[in-house]
């Protein structure tokens, strides 16, 4: 089944559109059609009684001007009203994307390309898309600040990127591609002998519910250093952890095993075993949220990724619809 296309009311809830011309665009319909209609009927009047020499033409002027002045006030009434459908409208083709192609736009409203630049322009200046943009090339129209914001950064990326690539050889990128490599590896044999390490304790301690903890414990970081490995962008997020969690956490795991083989312990010791328990508890929460953010920030990143790589796939003409007339070709 096809997706159904987002409505414009729907996007306006979306994005920031301001119905700029609405009220002034009836009130100017409304009074000039009235205005009209009495200037009109003077005017009427004053051609009749000139007809029949009871009054000078000169009479049907002022009403004849004024029959103008209120025709333009319709005119002007109603452009204000169609401008803010086509506002509708553009808002609509843009869908969920939050951006549209001013080819295809300019094919689906019936207007020619020129136009609907000079359109949106107009629309932008008077502020009915607050947080809208166009391209340089004025080949898309963007919606808001996130996709335009992540189109200038993916543009400025691709420009550095190919600068780099004119003035630095094969052999840096090889030299930094193994860096990486070489961190991401040290990274992930450190924190497999952490959780080595953290199983030989495990075996010491007899306590089932500190087993438990430390059990999930161990799995979460399997799952923290699996996720790095298949994910080595998210490397940055794993100083903090290796510098200062890890080894804290194994402490204090230490300390645990060595009072729990003590015979007969006193109050101080059973305290601080209590301390050390509720310490590992708030050390596997904040794991978990360690864990669901390594997968949340590169949801978003792929999200981003994919809609700043539609924007420019769509700026080249390289869009869907282009590949379905090609083949129909």
């Amino acid at each position: 089944m096809t997706p159904r296309k987002a409505t414009a009311a729907e996007m306006t809830s979306l994005v920031k559109m301001e119905k700029k011309g609405n009220v002034s665009g009836t009130l100017c319909t409304v009074f000039g059609g009235i205005g009209l209609g009495f200037s009109g009927l003077g005017l009427l009047v004053q051609l009749l009684l000139a007809a029949f020499q009871a009054a000078s033409l000169s009479a049907a002027i002022l009403p004849g001007v004024l029959s103008l002045v209120f025709l333009e006030m319709i005119s002007y009434g109603n452009g204000q009203r169609r401008r803010l459908k086509r506002a509708e409208k553009y808002l609509e083709l843009c869908g969920t994307k939050m951006y549209g192609v001013i080819n295809e736009m300019a094919r689906y409203t019936g207007k020619s390309v020129r136009y609907v630049r000079r359109d949106l322009r107009k629309m932008l200046k008077a502020g009915m898309f607050p947080d809208g943009h166009l391209d340089d090339k004025e080949t898309c129209f963007m919606l808001n600040n996130v996709i335009y914001r992540q189109y200038l950064e993916t543009e400025k990326a691709y420009l550095e990127q190919k600068k780099e690539q004119n003035t630095a050889g094969t052999d840096t990128q090889d030299t930094e591609q193994n860096r990486r490599e070489q961190e991401l590896h040290s990274i992930v044999a450190e924190g497999m002998e952490y959780i080595r390490h953290l199983r030989d304790l495990n075996d010491r301690i007899e306590g089932e519910a500190i087993s438990e903890k430390l059990y999930q414990l161990e799995n979460l970081l399997k799952e923290i250093f699996d996720r790095v490995q298949e994910h080595p962008e998210q490397m940055h997020r794993m100083h903090k952890l290796m510098d200062y969690y890890l080894p804290t956490m194994l402490k204090l795991v230490e300390q645990y095993a060595e009072f729990d083989e003590i015979s007969s312990p006193g109050e101080d010791i059973l305290d601080a075993k209590k301390e050390i328990e509720k310490t590992l508890d708030m050390i596997n929460q904040a794991f978990v949220t360690l864990l669901n953010n390594l997968f949340r920030d590169a949801a978003f990143d792929a999200s981003a990724d994919a809609q700043v790589l539609q924007t420019m796939l769509a700026r080249e003409g390289l869009t869907e619809s282009d590949f379905v007339r090609e083949k129909s070709v």
